[in-house]
């Protein structure tokens, strides 16, 4: 390593250690803000507290990469500029891409560093720190008892105190509503004055209370007779006594850990090879829910010419097959451990050939369909054959009443015979009817709710695969804002931590803003989750090529002098096409003259 390589290392090192930890700093600070109200006044011991800010400062390093990196690599270059170092190295023969060399390798292992916390260390630390917070969360505030207002905190009694002295534990003038009845203000205590402090590890509150009085009043009943209501009055207890003693359990004040395990589940606490699997277990349940509505046809409309119609996709229908395997593999297995089909245990391939069948059994679904077909000819050949017989046209061509030498009471009879088959016939077609109906609400009903299921999961899927994506992109961006931030250093040539984190700033918020818009189109569905994550990155990436051509070539960017110079160039190519536009003009005037 040459000495020029170990004076710019230096001179980075230093400023990234100081503005990751500054960025970190505000970031937790950040989103601590967002807890106060439920972690402060919970009695926390200094460990737990401490805990659970490691892990959000551990949470919070994939966005500080990125931003350390960029306002490191400004002032470094910033400030080899303002002291002319960077001059003396370009006169040396140095080229900028040489001198940046050293500070890209450091930022390509940062990069290497960033993905691996971003894949092991952040969903562990997450996991952490929000399971720890809920715990906090549900943890009851400290014990405190204001003197002037009834305390609730402790479960089933509200204390009053009008005194407490200043060494935190002598009371006077106590009141104590006893509600563990649930019966309403029952029984209350009055105390003169008393003591109040904790016991075996503080897991008991005492009060000693002195000359006081303790009121039971007895529960009034109604109690129904014949005709008169009765009241059941039970008496007023009072009772008087110098000193008395009374204990309150604090266990519900203690935290208490949650088993971390039904936090796992969530997108922030998985890494890449869980998001891999979490991603392929919600692509096999959209399939799965895709085939139950291309299965409705089959189930609920035999006779209808509309399951030809249904086109089943290719996916779907592999989906179908692997899921049925499965169900049927672990049934299989469960049956082997039972101990009820061991033949599946000693032949296993016999099983497997067992599976490949099922795909021959889906080809042939097209044959029954032929069947269910004729099916539904013969039905209808038979509806129609019933109306004919008791269509109006057919009563005059009954043999029994078109004929002249039949008696009245034999035409009356078949009269009735024929109006009770219409009846029938009727019913029978309301019922039909009425079970079509029923049967277009069930499956409209089984429809919409495969659709908001697949809609639901679809939006897992999109948060899980944005989860998976997010990864990358957060530690790529570290390439991103150094060639963002080394270029504009040595064009800038202004060190410190003014003007350079000014601009740092404004670049992470666009990116900021870029990708948190990106991720919101992708949830939705708008755009793909690879364009709404990458696209950040993929437009600061050209801009930070674009500073570094301008820092090669020493294009003065951010001097007026640059702009005055394009200025005169762009006035002085409009005077010229002027100029040429009215020559051009006068040669067409002197032809056609």
């Amino acid at each position: 390593m040459k000495k020029i390589d170990k004076l710019i290392i230096q001179a980075f090192i230093g400023p990234f250690i100081l503005t990751f930890l500054v960025v970190v700093f505000i970031l937790l600070t950040v989103q601590m803000m967002n807890y106060v109200d439920e972690i402060f006044g919970k009695d926390l011991s200094l460990f737990d507290l401490g805990v659970l800010i490691f892990h959000f400062s551990v949470f919070q390093t994939p966005v500080a990469f990125p931003l350390s990196v960029m306002l490191a690599s400004l002032m470094t270059f910033g400030n080899l500029g303002e002291h002319f170092e960077l001059t003396a190295i370009k006169s040396a023969g140095i080229s900028l891409i040489r001198a940046l060399m050293p500070i890209a390798v450091i930022v390509f292992f940062i990069t290497v560093v960033a993905f691996y916390s971003n894949n092991y260390l952040v969903p562990r630390s997450a996991l952490k720190a929000y399971s720890l917070l809920y715990d906090i969360k549900q943890k009851k505030p400290a014990l405190d008892i204001t003197p002037g207002q009834f305390y609730t905190g402790i479960e089933n009694y509200s204390i009053k105190v009008d005194r407490k002295f200043a060494d935190g534990r002598t009371l006077k003038g106590l009141t104590i509503y006893n509600h563990t009845g649930h019966t309403g203000n029952l029984e209350v205590i009055f105390a003169d004055s008393g003591q109040m402090y904790t016991v075996y590890n503080d897991r008991y509150l005492k009060f000693e209370l002195f000359d006081g009085e303790h009121y039971l009043e007895g529960e009034t009943r109604n109690l129904n007779r014949t005709r008169t209501n009765y009241k059941e009055i039970r008496p007023l207890t009072r009772t008087q006594f110098a000193k008395s003693q009374m204990m309150f359990d604090l266990s519900s004040f203690g935290m208490s850990r949650t088993d971390e395990g039904l936090f796992a589940s969530n997108r922030l606490m998985r890494n890449f090879t869980q998001l891999n699997a979490d991603l392929d277990s919600l692509r096999g349940d959209i399939y799965e829910a895709e085939s139950e509505i291309y299965s409705v046809p089959d189930y609920y409309l035999k006779y209808s010419e509309i399951k030809d119609k249904a086109i089943i996709p290719e996916r779907v229908r592999e989906a179908k097959l692997r899921l049925d395997s499965m169900r049927q593999i672990t049934s299989m297995i469960q049956a082997a451990e039972n101990g009820s089909d061991p033949i599946t245990v000693q032949k296993p391939v016999e099983a497997i050939v067992r599976f490949k069948t099922l795909k021959t059994r889906m080809i042939n679904e097209s044959r029954v369909k032929k069947n269910e077909e004729s099916e539904l000819k013969i039905s209808k050949m038979t509806l129609e054959a019933a109306r004919s017989r008791v269509s109006p046209n057919n009563l005059t061509n009954d043999p029994i009443l078109g004929d002249s030498s039949s008696s009245e009471i034999e035409k009356q009879k078949r009269v009735r015979e024929l109006t009770l088959e219409k009846n029938d016939t009727r019913a029978a077609q309301t019922r039909i009817v009425k079970a079509a109906l029923a049967n277009t609400r069930q499956i409209k009903s089984k429809v919409v709710a495969q659709n908001n299921r697949i809609q639901q999961l679809q939006t897992d899927y999109y948060l899980f695969d944005i989860q998976w994506h997010k990864m990358l992109a957060h530690a790529m961006a570290c390439i991103s804002m150094f060639l963002i931030g080394a270029p504009l250093g040595s064009i800038i040539k202004r060190g410190g931590i003014g003007f350079p984190i000014l601009v740092s700033v404004l670049f992470f918020i666009i990116y900021f803003v870029i990708s948190t818009g990106g991720e919101k189109y992708a949830k939705s569905g708008s755009v793909s989750v690879i364009m709404g994550v990458w696209f950040a990155n993929a437009l600061l990436l050209p801009v930070g090529v674009f500073f570094l051509k301008q820092a090669k070539n020493d294009v003065r960017v951010f001097e007026a002098d640059f702009y005055r110079v394009m200025g005169n160039r762009f006035r002085d190519w409009l005077s010229k096409l002027r100029k040429a536009f009215f020559k051009q003009s006068e040669l067409k005037a002197d032809i056609n003259a």
